[in-house]
């Protein structure tokens, strides 16, 4: 797996919308996996002492890969039914080693 392309986002949501958020998101994460040949893990977690907030480990071939994510339609579903319950978004991007 060496060399390929990952990003960790934080997404705190707004008080009380995590459980609102969390289908929407794993919808985003099943079709990614299921449907993006360059998606090669996306995970989801959450924080264990505040539902409201969300953690994703997605791995990409590449950073091109992560921009074609963007442009599917499962994403921008997430996106927009999403952008009312988020009330901040942090995105680190990696590179995987091992």
């Amino acid at each position: 797996m060496a060399g390929k392309f990952a990003i960790i986002v934080t997404i705190k949501c707004k008080p009380g919308k995590g459980k609102d958020f969390m289908p929407i998101i794993m919808e985003n994460a099943v079709a990614a996996m299921r449907d993006e040949p360059n998606c090669h893990e996306f995970r989801v977690m959450t924080d264990p002492d505040n539902p409201d907030i969300f953690f994703f480990y997605e791995v990409y071939t590449d950073a091109a890969a992560l921009d074609n994510h963007r442009e599917q339609p499962h994403y921008i579903k997430f996106r927009d039914a999403g952008a009312d319950l988020i009330a901040d978004r942090q995105i680190q991007m990696t590179t995987v080693h091992i």
